[in-house]
């Protein structure tokens, strides 16, 4: 071996001796191995589960105005949504989730006659404690977060319980929940501390040939000035054209800008609150000759306060008819008796049956032993006064409700799963649902 050729060997010998003495050093390998291994942990996809229970137990009794508003009745009803999820997070910040679930609902005591003398859908089999899977939903949901905020995104067949905002009744009513637990469609909300808003657009129904086609467009929202003060509003547009073979063109939006008082941290109850607010219609029935517009108007307002979990909340209207074409004055000149439950999904008492502003006044004493994020529990009795009208009035009926909500995501996941600076709980006991025209026993 030459000397240049010693050299170089012993260059080369020397470095890596060098690399190998700063590897042992720094433990590269390991250090590089550990972050790959981070990496692969951070992105990998999860599979989780969730599971939510709800009974909702509704005694009605309206037989006081002839079960003109609401049918008297007793619903009783249990579900439960077991689902199972893949999880993956992208970041600290962005998380993405595919679900898949079934909604499992029984109303209870609801079992086949014991002959076959009655009407087909009493005598049906399914009304035994089988074929209970009522839906099946799937959905895919973004979730991002920013400082104190926290955006989602909601697309497919997904619970209606992923809503945050505070509706007027006009909108939806206490049971949509239980009588259409999912929103089929997108829903996009976010919510911070001092700011919270959604946006939900909804297919009730698909068109064909004897299936009315209709979807809703809905929209809450709150910002708080302070902890005292806050702007809010609850909007929806529906839409429904009819079947193949009897079409039509219905619109009917309302829109509900309120403003909303907060005293609970100032007097330290549990809740103490006001809240005011127009209530502003359009309503067009397009295929009606000589038809114009309607632009029903109104005032809501609302005050509730809770202490030792017992609490009081009454709701007045003052206002013109919300539910023009549920009027039997159209009955003969359009197809209203069709599409009014595929286009209203309110209270029906926000059809005041009247020409002239009509008062509504609804109080409702409760008992909310659990109130916590992840589950909810009420007993409460709700008074329904209108208008006197004839016979009917001003006392219409009662209602006696029971309901439990728990979620075992929102227990497993507080953070993510309940918005920041707010209640998951609180929300849900302000949230109104569907239509109380629905059938008693149809979910």
């Amino acid at each position: 071996m030459n000397a240049k050729s010693l050299i170089v060997s012993s260059m080369l010998a020397a470095l890596t001796a060098s690399a190998v003495q700063a590897q042992s050093l720094l433990d590269l390998q390991d250090l590089f191995g550990r972050q790959s291994q981070s990496r692969v942990q951070d992105n990998a996809v999860k599979v989780e589960y969730d599971i939510d229970f709800h009974y909702f137990f509704d005694y009605r009794s309206f037989g006081a105005s002839d079960d003109i508003f609401l049918t008297s009745g007793t619903v009783n009803v249990a579900r439960f949504s077991p689902s199972a999820v893949l999880r993956f997070d992208q970041s600290r910040n962005i998380t993405h989730r595919l679900a898949l679930g079934v909604d499992l609902t029984k109303n209870l005591g609801e079992n086949p006659v014991m002959t076959a003398d009655y009407s087909k859908d009493e005598d049906d089999p399914a009304l035994r404690n089988k074929r209970l899977i009522k839906d099946i939903f799937f959905y895919y949901n973004y979730q991002r977060r920013s400082g104190n905020g926290l955006l989602g995104f909601y697309a497919g067949i997904h619970p209606r319980t992923v809503l945050n905002g505070a509706y007027t009744r006009a909108i939806f009513a206490d049971d949509l929940i239980y009588y259409d637990p999912n929103i089929e469609g997108v829903t996009v909300n976010y919510s911070a501390p001092r700011f919270s808003a959604e946006l939900t657009a909804d297919l009730f129904s698909n068109r064909g040939r004897d299936r009315i086609g209709s979807g809703m467009v809905s929209t809450a929202g709150l910002y708080k000035f302070s902890d005292l003060l806050g702007l809010g509003w609850s909007a929806a547009y529906s839409h429904v054209s009819g079947t193949e073979l009897v079409p039509y063109d219905v619109d009917v939006a309302l829109a509900n800008p309120y403003v909303k008082a907060d005293f609970s941290k100032m007097t330290g109850f549990q809740e103490l609150y006001a809240k005011g607010g127009a209530m502003i219609s359009y309503q067009f029935d397009r295929r009606i000759v000589d038809e114009t517009p309607h632009f029903p108007l109104g005032a809501e307002f609302m005050i509730g306060a809770r202490n030792w979990n017992i609490g009081l909340e009454d709701t007045f209207y003052f206002g013109d008819n919300q539910m023009v074409y549920y009027s039997a004055s159209y009955n003969g000149i359009s197809f209203a008796s069709m599409y009014v439950e595929s286009l209203y999904h309110g209270d029906t008492y926000y059809f005041t049956r009247r020409r002239i502003p009509t008062w509504y006044n609804r109080m409702e004493l409760y008992w909310q032993p659990l109130d916590a994020g992840f589950v909810n529990a009420r007993l409460s009795v709700v008074g329904h006064f209108i208008t006197p009208a004839g016979d009917i009035g001003p006392y219409t009926g009662m209602q006696a409700k029971a309901t439990l909500l728990f979620n075992l995501d929102a227990f497993r996941h507080p953070r993510e799963s309940a918005p920041a600076g707010r209640s998951r709980s609180t929300e849900r006991r302000e949230r109104t649902s569907r239509g109380s025209g629905s059938p008693l026993i149809s979910l």
